[in-house]
């Protein structure tokens, strides 16, 4: 026979079951969001996406075509 103390127990235990679940997932999300990070980390640098030059405020040295 089922009571009300019964549903609860298995309500709170339901719940606490998904909290887990919740928990986990974000720490998955949080590897996978980190992982992916660092691989988009390594195709700049493999890759040299993003040049060493240094930053100048001459806008007009930015231009090829002005040079």
């Amino acid at each position: 026979m089922t009571t009300y103390k019964t549903l609860y127990h298995l309500m709170v235990r339901s719940m606490s079951e998904a909290i887990d679940l919740y928990d986990e997932g974000k720490g998955i999300a949080r590897e996978v969001l980190k992982k992916a990070l660092l691989d988009a980390e390594d195709q700049v640098i493999s890759h040299d996406i993003i040049s060493d030059e240094p930053i100048s405020n001459d806008y007009s040295s930015a231009d090829p075509a002005k040079g």
